[in-house]
């Protein structure tokens, strides 16, 4: 958590958001786009109370956020440094402090003690449960939960999380996804699915699972249709034909 942030004169609410945001964040990119549902549900508030919390968080210049539509969550990215220009940087009156030591070395000497300096977010996002949170409640299927642990480890060395959870929400969402077709979650990893495009376009069955055949035609034709209608068969009737629905 920045500084800055810490300072801020803001309601617990959007300080609590600002947190559970940098839980999700990616480490390069600051960006994160978890659900307001899921925010919710971690704040154990309202998704009112969410929306009040990033509008107050972008009015201090805390985040920005970028809507991407209706069936897509908000793209929030997390602002490190102070918009009024002051940096992350070591407290200059602590005694013995090193100054000219960069804030991600991980052991530095204050005094006689090794203290880590790694900022919050990168040691949030090394903590393995959280990240494959983030895709398991996501991903459409659950199904051989260590399988999938170990494929997504393998994943975020070829991806980022951003764009491996981008693809989740594209394949989870799409159309023409079958749910007793819907890959298991470490098969999908290990194949980089994240970068396929969306799934053809169905084929339109009739209630036996078959392709409509093609409507009868020519003399008499109609008439057979008719008396397949007559005894409650339809899957030749046009729309009204025979004041069929």
């Amino acid at each position: 958590m920045p500084e800055w942030v810490i300072d801020l004169k803001i309601s617990n609410s959007a300080f609590r958001l600002y947190a559970i945001l940098a839980r999700y964040a990616d480490y390069n990119t600051h960006r994160a786009f978890p659900s307001r549902e899921t925010l919710a549900e971690r704040m154990g508030a309202s998704v009112k109370t969410v929306e009040r919390a990033v509008a107050e968080l972008q009015e201090v210049g805390a985040i920005k956020r970028e809507n991407r539509g209706r069936y897509h969550s908000n793209i929030y990215t997390l602002v490190m440094d102070d918009p009024q220009g002051t940096k992350m940087s070591p407290d200059k009156n602590v005694p013995g402090e090193d100054k000219n030591v960069p804030r991600g070395d991980k052991n530095v000497r204050r005094g006689d003690k090794d203290v880590a300096l790694t900022r919050t977010i990168e040691q949030e996002l090394k903590n393995k449960k959280d990240i494959f949170d983030q895709f398991w409640n996501l991903y459409p299927k659950k199904a051989d939960k260590r399988k999938a642990e170990k494929a997504l480890e393998g994943a975020l060395k070829r991806a980022t999380l951003s764009v491996i959870l981008e693809g989740v929400e594209k394949y989870r969402d799409d159309p023409n996804r079958k749910p007793e077709f819907t890959k298991n979650p470490a098969s999908w990893l290990n194949a980089d699915a994240w970068e396929n495009d969306l799934l053809p376009q169905r084929e339109v069955l009739n209630d036996w699972g078959k392709p409509f055949a093609p409507a009868a035609e020519g003399p008499g034709k109609r008439q057979w249709v008719r008396s397949l209608h007559d005894q409650g068969e339809h899957w030749e009737c046009r729309p009204g034909e025979f004041d069929c629905k």
